[in-house]
């Protein structure tokens, strides 16, 4: 499986960037088995030998309403809050960012607007935590997009967190942040944003599973540096197939330079 191909290569903490589920949102999932996928997962992850942290994604609410009251429920995560862990090379934050208010998931089709959105709890929780982190360096790790792409693919603002412009500003704020890790768009995409005075943030787009280039992403962290590297799952023949369909995917995989990179800490 994929949790002991990630034990055999010394992984200690696993991050799960959202859609756990593949039946939220706008895929409509019987209810029943909705939730029944959910705790089987929940359960699987509980039992891993690896530790596993997990944010919900748009597509982890319930099915038809958009709302996250069965996932915070099972995975016993309070509506729209997220956790940090802190490790003794860096301080993860994990952001929430399907904290919408009632009036948007209501005014949304199907109950899933697809973009993301940071509650006022959240943005106060990210504040304390950069606030509090004293000498480590921060890595922060959501769902939606904080910053559009780098790629040459069409954006789309449901790809983003609506509210990003507040999310940054506290990053802004307090310079510790070195890197922002997102899912969400099913893509590789790495570029280095400057928001603050001489010295870059890069922020990584990261691939799914279950679509090209089949792929997760390795972290690994000394007392100075990060280098994460893409990790191909041993499924040629499903990787061929998604990389064929639709017109074609390879695009998924970004450019071989995103494929290893490395970034400072310090």
């Amino acid at each position: 499986t994929l949790l002991d191909e990630m034990a055999s290569v010394g992984v200690t903490q696993i991050v799960h960037l959202g859609d756990v589920t593949c039946g939220g949102g706008t895929y409509d999932m019987p209810a029943a088995d909705f939730v029944d996928t959910l705790a089987s997962l929940c359960r699987r992850f509980q039992e891993s030998p690896i530790p596993v942290a997990v944010i919900p994604g748009n597509h982890d609410s319930w099915p038809g309403t958009g709302t996250m009251d069965a996932f915070s429920r099972i995975w016993a995560m309070p509506p729209g809050t997220g956790t940090t862990i802190d490790l003794p090379e860096a301080r993860l934050v994990l952001l929430n960012s399907q904290g919408h208010p009632a009036e948007i998931l209501a005014a949304t089709p199907g109950g899933d607007p697809v973009f993301g959105w940071v509650n006022d709890a959240e943005l106060a929780r990210l504040d304390e935590a950069l606030a509090t982190a004293g000498e480590r360096p921060v890595l922060i790790f959501c769902h939606q997009l904080l910053h559009p792409w780098a790629g040459d693919r069409e954006w789309r603002d449901f790809y983003g967190i609506a509210n990003a412009a507040g999310v940054l500003e506290i990053i802004r704020r307090y310079g510790n942040t070195r890197a922002v890790f997102q899912g969400h768009a099913h893509r590789l995409d790495i570029q280095e944003v400057t928001l603050e005075p001489h010295r870059s943030t890069l922020f990584a787009v990261v691939p799914a599973i279950i679509e090209y280039p089949v792929a997760w992403v390795r972290l690994e962290l000394s007392n100075d540096r990060a280098a994460m590297s893409l990790q191909r799952l041993p499924l040629p023949e499903l990787a061929e197939v998604s990389r064929d369909s639709g017109g074609g995917q390879r695009w998924r995989e970004g450019k071989p330079e995103w494929w290893n990179v490395s970034f400072p800490l310090r």
